[in-house]
């Protein structure tokens, strides 16, 4: 019985060897398999993200390129340009009036201002002046009312 029992019992070892060599064995490959399937999905993410980088950076270029083709000018079209300006430069040169033109036009309305000013009188000087006259026509008003009082009219 010695023998069978040392035979099962070699039986029983060799199966837990086999299925922790099967265990380690699967493991460590799923272990890689899932550490490669990770570095290869981290590495197209990281790709994606400057592809897309890049991409949208190309698309600005592009568009300023094309505010820059909308903006620019075309030599005939700049000689053109220039001519207008220099014509209307030389209507403003001979539609331009000196300084010293204005300045004696600024001097004469001064004077008109301080003419005026002598000449007529303040509105708060009307006021005053209309209240005197109207105290004036009251004063005459009670004089002329007490004179006629015992008379009857």
């Amino acid at each position: 019985m010695c023998i069978s029992y040392e035979k099962e019992d070699k039986l029983a070892i060799r199966s837990k060897d086999i299925f922790f060599f099967y265990y380690v064995f699967w493991g460590v490959r799923w272990l890689e398999q899932w550490a490669i399937t990770t570095a290869i999905t981290l590495g197209i993410g990281a790709i994606t993200y400057f592809l897309k980088r890049t991409m949208s950076r190309v698309d600005k270029s592009e568009d300023e390129i094309g505010k820059l083709k909308e903006d620019s000018i075309k030599k005939p079209e700049l000689k053109e340009n220039i001519s207008e300006l220099k014509s209307e430069i030389k209507q403003i040169r001979e539609d331009y009036t000196p300084k010293e033109t204005h300045e004696k036009d600024f001097d004469e309305c001064k004077n008109e201002i301080k003419q005026i000013k002598s000449d007529y009188i303040m509105k708060e000087d009307f006021y005053r002046e209309l209240n005197k006259v109207d105290r004036k026509l009251d004063y005459i008003t009670n004089i002329l009312m007490e004179a006629f009082k015992g008379k009857g009219v």
